[in-house]
C-alpha cells in the first residue's frame, strides 16, 4: 500500500530544482500524447546508478513518476515490479543501501530514495563507482571517493554551500546571535568564525547553516521542508474522508528561528488546561509541561536530518498525547536506552546549527534536552516521554494522564507534601495498595536496578515501605502513617523537611514546596543566596544549595 504523504510537502519536492541533493524522473519514454511504460530493467539500472551516486557524494533525494516540467505522471508497474526497483539497492549496491517507498499524492503513485552520505565508497555491481557532482553522475574510483569522504570533503547539509548572499540574511538577527554569543567583530567575521561561511579571495559564500538560521525570507531558503506543521486531532486516533477529525494549520517557514518561534506560539495556543491535574496540584496548569514539550521542538529541528527533504517537522496534539515527528533515525552512537536512563548524551548532527541555537539561548548543547523532559514530566507526575527511532524518523510522545488514578485523595496529598524525590512520591501513590516488585518500580520510573534499590531503601528507612521476604524474592508494601489525616505542611516547612532529610535542595524542590515554574524557582534561589539564607554549589545539573550564614534566622521566621 502507498504511504499518503502531505499534499504540500511533497509537491514542494517534486517541483524542485535538480541538483546536488536531488533528482527526478520519469517512468514513461515517449513524446506527449505517445507516452509508454520505461524498460523495467533500465528503471532499476538508474535506480542503482543515482542512490549508489547519491551515497557517494553528500546524500540527496530521488523521485520516480515526475516528468521534467515537475508533473506528476506517476508509476506504470504492478506491484512485483515496483518491489524490485524498491529493493534495488539493497540487491545491487555494495555495501547494500537504504531501498525506497511508495508515496501517493492525489491518486498518484511515486518512488521515493531517501539516501544518506555512506562513510565508504559504494559500488554498483558489475558497474563500478557513481558519484554525484552538481546535477550530474559520473564514474569516479573507490580510492578518490574514499580520500574525499577521509579528508571530511563530503560535507554535512548545514556544510553545503548555498547560493544566497550575505544580502539575503537578516542583519538584525545575526547581530542578535553575535552579541549573545560575545562576539564584537564585523559580521562576516562571525560568519566565517562560526563556520557558516568561507573567504574565497575576496567573496563570501554562505554555506547552507547560515541561510537556515538567518534567511530575510523564506524564498532564501533551498530545503523544501525546513519548516514544521502543526496538526490537532479531535479524539486519540486519526480519521479520513466523511469522518475526518484533523485539524492543520498554515505552514510554518522562514528561517529557524523564526520557524521555533512560530511553533512556539501555536502549540502553546492549543495546549489545554488540565482539570485532571488540577484537584491534585491545587493549580491550574497545562496538560503537558511546557519546558518538557519546548525541548522536544527545539531538539526536533536542531538535531533533524535535513538530507531528508520530503519531510519536515511534525507536530500532532491528539486527546491523550502530544507527539514530535523529526525527520531521520537518531545518530548510530546515540541509543533509546541511554537517553531514557538519563544519561547525557552529548551528539550533534547539525553542530553549527546547535551552537548558534545554544548561543541565543534556545537549546542546550549539554546531553540535557532528554533528561530535562523526563524531569518535567515526571515533576507532573506524569508518564516520562516515549522515545521512537525508525531508519525514517524520530518520534517523541508525551501523554497527558497523571499516574494516580485510583489513588486516595488524603494519601495522594500528604505524600506530595513529603521531602521525597518524586519518583519515590509516585510510587507510593501508584503502588499504594499492592505488593510490588523493584523491576515494577524500575518500570514505573524509568530508573536502573541500583537507582531503584537506593530509592527503595530510603523509603523503608524512613518506615514508608515495609520489605517482604528477602533476596530476589523481595516485596514492598506501602506504609501509612496515621499522619495521613494531617493537614499539608507550609512551603517553608516542606523545604525544611528536605533540607534536613537531604542535606541539600535543588531547584525541584523548591517548585515541589511552592507550585512554581523552573525559571520562578531560580529567581527565588538567587534571591535566596544573595541574602546568605542559602549557598550555591555544583553546576549545571548538579547545581544544588546548602545552608547560608542567615539559615538559622530564616528558621526563625516563621
Amino acid at each position: 500500500m502507498a504511504e499518503i504523504l502531505d499534499l504540500d510537502a511533497l509537491r514542494r519536492l517534486v517541483v524542485s530544482e535538480e541538483g546536488q541533493y536531488f533528482d527526478r524522473k520519469s517512468l514513461f519514454d515517449g513524446p506527449p500524447g505517445a507516452k509508454r511504460a520505461r524498460e523495467k530493467r533500465k528503471v532499476r539500472d538508474q535506480v542503482v546508478e543515482y542512490v549508489g551516486a547519491f551515497a557517494n557524494a553528500d546524500g540527496g533525494t530521488l523521485v520516480l513518476g515526475v516528468e521534467d516540467d515537475g508533473a506528476l505522471t506517476g508509476c506504470p508497474f504492478a506491484e512485483d515490479e515496483v518491489e524490485k526497483i524498491l529493493r534495488a539497492p539493497e540487491a545491487r549496491l555494495v555495501p547494500p543501501q537504504r531501498g525506497g517507498r511508495v508515496v501517493e499524492i492525489d491518486g498518484v503513485r511515486l518512488i521515493l530514495f531517501e539516501v544518506a552520505p555512506a562513510p565508504r565508497a559504494v559500488m554498483v555491481q558489475g558497474d563500478g563507482f557513481p558519484r554525484r557532482d552538481g546535477d550530474s553522475v559520473f564514474q569516479s574510483s573507490e580510492e578518490l571517493i574514499n580520500r574525499v569522504k577521509d579528508a571530511g570533503l563530503i560535507a554535512s547539509p548545514e556544510a553545503r554551500v548555498a547560493r544566497a548572499e550575505l544580502a539575503d540574511l537578516d542583519e538584525t538577527l545575526v547581530r542578535r546571535a553575535m552579541e549573545a554569543g560575545g562576539f564584537t567583530g564585523k559580521l562576516d567575521d562571525y560568519l566565517v568564525e562560526r563556520r557558516l561561511a568561507d573567504r574565497r579571495g575576496d567573496a563570501l559564500v554562505l554555506r547552507q547553516g547560515a541561510v537556515w538560521l538567518f534567511a530575510r525570507s523564506a524564498g532564501a531558503i533551498e530545503h523544501p521542508n525546513l519548516g514544521a506543521r502543526v496538526f490537532r486531532v479531535n479524539g486519540t486516533e486519526q480519521r479520513t474522508g466523511a469522518s475526518r477529525n484533523v485539524q492543520d494549520f498554515p505552514w510554518i517557514e522562514g528561517n529557524l528561528v523564526t520557524v521555533l518561534e512560530g511553533a512556539r506560539e501555536r502549540i502553546s495556543s492549543l495546549v489545554r488546561a488540565s482539570t485532571k491535574l488540577h484537584d491534585l496540584f491545587f493549580r491550574e496548569t497545562p496538560e503537558y509541561p511546557p519546558l518538557a514539550w519546548q525541548e522536544a521542538l527545539v531538539n526536533a529541528l536542531a538535531h533533524r536530518d535535513y538530507t531528508i527533504e520530503s519531510r519536515c517537522v511534525e507536530i500532532w496534539l491528539y486527546d491523550d498525547r502530544l507527539e514530535v515527528k523529526s525527520p531521520g533515525a537518531l545518530l548510530p552512537d546515540v541509543l533509546v536506552e541511554d537517553l531514557l536512563a538519563r544519561r547525557s548524551v552529548h551528539a550533534s548532527r547539525n553542530p553549527r546549527i546547535a551552537r548558534v541555537l545554544t548561543e541565543l539561548g534556545i537549546m542546550r548543547q549539554q546531553g540535557e534536552g532528554i533528561p530535562r523532559m523526563i524531569e518535567e514530566m515526571e515533576i507532573s507526575w506524569l508518564p516520562a516521554p516515549e522515545l521512537t527511532s525508525s531508519a525514517r524518523e524520530f518520534e517523541v510522545t508525551l501523554r497527558n494522564e497523571p499516574l494516580f488514578v485510583g489513588a486516595d485523595e488524603r494519601w495522594t496529598s500528604y505524600v506530595r507534601g513529603l521531602p521525597l524525590d518524586v519518583r519515590q512520591k509516585r510510587a507510593l501513590v501508584v503502588l499504594l495498595e499492592r505488593q510490588f516488585k523493584s523491576s515494577e518500580y524500575q518500570t514505573l520510573n524509568r530508573v536502573d536496578r541500583d537507582t531503584a534499590y537506593r530509592e527503595l531503601t530510603d523509603l523503608v528507612a524512613q518506615g514508608l515501605l515495609r520489605p517482604v521476604g528477602a533476596g530476589a524474592a523481595t516485596r514492598y508494601r506501602v506504609v501509612r502513617p496515621v499522619a495521613v489525616t494531617s493537614t499539608l505542611a507550609s512551603p517553608k516547612t516542606k523545604l525544611v523537611a528536605r533540607m534536613k532529610v537531604a542535606g541539600k535542595l535543588t531547584n525541584t524542590d523548591y517548585r515541589e514546596a511552592f507550585g512554581v515554574e523552573r525559571e520562578a524557582a531560580k529567581l527565588r534561589l538567587v534571591e535566596l543566596v544573595r541574602q546568605g539564607v542559602l549557598e550555591r554549589r555544583g553546576e549545571r545539573r548538579g547545581s544544588h544549595y546548602v545552608p547560608g550564614s542567615e539559615w538559622t534566622a530564616f528558621l526563625g521566621g516563621g
